[in-house]
């Protein structure tokens, strides 16, 4: 009887413990390759909010907050990526499914870029922060996305936990 308790309270911990959106994007690259146009951001209410306060501090010790806007993303069928912040700023790299609910994004940091320039100076300061490098030289730089939904025409993805990310397929 005590073994088929344990059993019970094993396989219950196991089945309720597990964080899954409910999707599986493994079968869907086709869906995902497209140009995604950032719509909003949701709070946990799914109500659009415009700015985000994080659960840290800037140096002066006032709480983070942040425009609550994600970057258009541009996912290829060539396993490359662009997401661009504004028309100055954007990141390349290549991207893959990581599991079946997140996409890993890793960013291609040229070494002699602004950006690299100021890793290698970090480097300096902090000589046991190591960069990942790929076979020319440039950094790298991976992030993991985990989407909550996703159809032909919307995507949704999850930021800080607290926060939905909502996005439209536009035309290419």
């Amino acid at each position: 009887m005590r073994i088929l308790i344990t059993l019970l309270l094993f396989i219950s911990a196991i089945a309720f413990g597990q964080e899954n959106s409910g999707i599986d994007i493994t079968n869907s690259e086709q869906t995902l390759v497209g140009n995604w146009e950032f719509v909003k951001t949701l709070d946990q209410n799914g109500k659009e909010i415009k700015k985000i306060t994080l659960d840290r501090n800037t140096p002066d010790g006032k709480p983070m907050t942040l425009n609550a806007n994600g970057p258009d993303v541009i996912i290829k069928p060539d396993g490359t990526y662009t997401k661009i912040f504004t028309p100055e700023n954007s990141d390349n790299g290549v991207w893959r499914i990581k599991s079946p609910n997140e996409i890993e994004y890793e960013m291609i940091i040229p070494e002699n870029s602004r950006q690299g320039q100021m890793i290698i100076q970090t480097q300096k300061f902090f000589p046991d922060k190591k960069w990942r490098k790929d076979e020319k030289g440039n950094f790298l730089d991976a992030s993991t996305d985990r989407i909550i939904e996703l159809t032909e025409s919307e995507m949704k993805v999850e930021y800080e936990k607290d926060y939905i990310l909502v996005y439209k397929k536009t035309a290419e």
